[in-house]
């Protein structure tokens, strides 16, 4: 979390201003207020002689009441309370209030541990099924780009890449800072079951609900896997024909000025409740690739439940995320203002 955002503070209580380039129409992405608030907890526990070796994230549960504006208002308040101070791990409470009033907009429990605690590690002979496809993560040169994976040159045989377009006004704005790389081919089963880090990335996924649609819809959503792979087929036409505005295109949803037409028949979800259990710790440096898998197991009345599953490029599993969400459907309106 960068200075712009984050400092370090003893203090239980810390004022931060929101960027309102991460943002989904008018709301700032719920995963980037999960990420702003569980760092408030691991600099708060490394500054306190108890848990200073307890600033490994071991699980997080958000749960958001109201959207937050950063364009109308991007400060917000996090208040932090101790919940639990054990030898093991810790708990902490964050809220986050917003507004002149200080209405509490997002609450979070957040477990700290250290990941060196010694305990049992037994095989359980897991494996995700289906498997991933292939994929080549390898650094070949130091010749710009062709040092570059497979995936990045859009060469690889088994992935495509969509890499939505930055506009300062534009709508799904927060998308920008993630790149997507999605199987070309489609498995034989219907879509439904997959899709394409931790906490924003359960908030940027490609929208699994828009693969459920049946099949006789006149057109593919336009957060459906199947529309985003003509999007990534399109962008590579016009990066292979030398385009320098090849991330632009007029129909993937992103311009500032929407045709109503192309959200009509999507389905957004808006984040209820969030909830992520860690299973491995990454580098401290982080690492550049995550695999992303996510399963829907019943939508009923706009109501539904979404896992996560985030592995490492070895394919060991990184973390699970839960998340409880509703569905907005028939998506009018578009503008970025918005009140409380």
């Amino acid at each position: 979390m960068g200075e712009r955002i984050m400092r370090l503070s003893t203090s239980a209580q810390r004022r931060v201003r929101l960027p309102n380039d991460i943002c989904i129409g008018a709301a700032s992405v719920s995963g980037l207020l999960g990420c702003v608030m569980t760092k408030h907890a691991v600099v708060y526990a490394s500054q306190k002689s108890k848990t200073k070796h307890q600033t490994d994230v071991r699980s997080v549960h958000v749960q958001f009441y109201r959207p937050i504006f950063p364009v109308k208002d991007p400060a917000v308040v996090l208040h932090l309370e101790e919940v639990n101070i054990g030898k093991a791990w810790s708990t902490f409470r964050v809220e986050l209030t917003y507004g002149r009033d200080a209405k509490l907009a997002v609450s979070a429990d957040i477990t700290l541990f250290n990941f060196q605690l010694p305990g049992e590690t037994l095989p359980t002979n897991w494996s995700l099924t289906p498997p991933t496809p292939n994929v080549d993560l390898a650094f070949q040169s130091f010749n710009f780009p062709a040092y570059c994976p497979a995936l990045l040159t859009a060469t690889d045989p088994d992935w495509a890449c969509y890499h939505p377009a930055f506009y300062p006004a534009g709508f799904a704005r927060g998308m920008f800072y993630v790149r997507y790389f999605i199987p070309r081919r489609l498995p034989e089963e219907k879509a439904m079951w997959t899709n394409e880090l931790i906490q924003f990335a359960i908030d940027l996924t490609l929208p699994v609900q828009e693969n459920l649609r049946s099949a006789e819809a006149a057109s593919a959503p336009i957060g459906s896997l199947a529309a985003t792979l003509a999007f990534a087929a399109k962008q590579k036409q016009l990066y292979d024909d030398g385009h320098n505005d090849w991330r632009q295109l007029q129909n993937d949803g992103l311009l500032p000025h929407l045709d109503g037409d192309l959200w009509r028949t999507s389905m957004i979800n808006a984040t209820l409740g969030m909830s992520v259990e860690i299973k491995k710790k990454l580098p401290e440096a982080g690492v550049r690739w995550l695999y992303l898998r996510g399963e829907i197991t019943k939508v009923e009345s706009s109501r539904f439940d979404l896992e996560m599953l985030f592995l490492d490029k070895s394919r060991d599993l990184v973390a699970i995320g839960h998340q409880v969400a509703w569905i907005v459907a028939d998506v009018q309106k578009q503008r970025r203002d918005s009140s409380l």
